[in-house]
């Protein structure tokens, strides 16, 4: 009697569904830490506030250029 009731399952596996899932993660984490790196180097250096206040790429440029003629004439 128990065997009439016995439904039989099929199961069908998908090849090759694991590493096109692992290649689309791969490329949105890659694509993820682009847009990171992008926020965190030029978008946050503008914004006002805390040390530097977004000028950190000006003291790069900073230079002082002296000469002679500051120097003071010892003699």
């Amino acid at each position: 009697m128990s065997d009439e009731y016995r439904k039989e399952e099929k199961v069908e596996k998908k090849p090759g569904l694991v590493g096109a899932t692992f290649i689309k993660y791969a490329f949105i984490t890659v694509i993820l830490l682009i847009v990171l790196f992008f926020i965190a180097n030029y978008l946050l250096p503008m914004i006002p506030g805390g040390e530097g206040s977004g000028t950190m790429m000006y003291n790069a440029l900073d230079t002082s250029i002296s000469s002679d003629a500051d120097k003071p004439i010892s003699g």
